[in-house]
């Protein structure tokens, strides 16, 4: 008899393994155990909610290696209702060693090393990133500029003013 709540032609279940779940358990918990690592003014910009906080402030209190074991099991639980990739993107955003930092960071020099050279650069910088506080931004490049040698073909110098547009280039593609 068929049953008719039953759709044969349904092939949309993707069978997962037991050991495929596992590792993606273990990709969660170290998730979280970067987590732990980041400063307290730091996790304010990261996507969590009030349970998972609890859960990371909670583990500083934890000395046992069995107990911490076993509560990086509960945050790789409390992280599975939480959105992954926006947290992974914040983590991110801290670590130098990762290809969106390092993307960032070369963005970054890219739009320095333009604005340097060319007046019009910042006009297109202002359009594409409204926020940015325009008079610190032209005073910048305007310090920035007189920092550097006259020759054109001479490398970038690496003074004061040159180092703190960078730092405001990128902060604001951070943000």
């Amino acid at each position: 008899m068929k049953d008719p709540n039953f759709d044969q032609d349904d092939d949309e279940i993707i069978w997962v393994s037991k050991s495929e779940m596992k590792r993606d358990m273990h990709k969660l918990q170290e998730l979280g155990e970067k987590l732990l690592n980041v400063k307290a003014s730091d996790l304010a910009d990261f996507p969590l909610n009030d349970e998972m906080l609890a859960a990371i402030e909670e583990s500083k209190r934890i000395k046992s290696h069995e107990a911490m074991r076993r509560h990086l099991q509960y945050i790789g639980k409390l992280i599975r209702s939480l959105d992954v990739d926006a947290i992974q993107l914040c983590l991110d955003k801290l670590d130098p060693s990762s290809d969106y930092y390092q993307r960032i960071q070369n963005q970054a020099e890219q739009w320095r090393l333009q604005m340097l050279k060319s007046s019009d650069t910042v006009a297109k910088w202002i359009d594409e990133h409204p926020e940015t506080d325009r008079q610190q931004l032209r005073a910048l490049v305007r310090a920035a500029q007189k920092e550097q040698p006259d020759d054109e073909s001479a490398p970038l110098k690496a003074g004061k003013n040159t180092k703190k547009l960078l730092a405001m280039i990128k902060d604001t593609l951070l943000a």
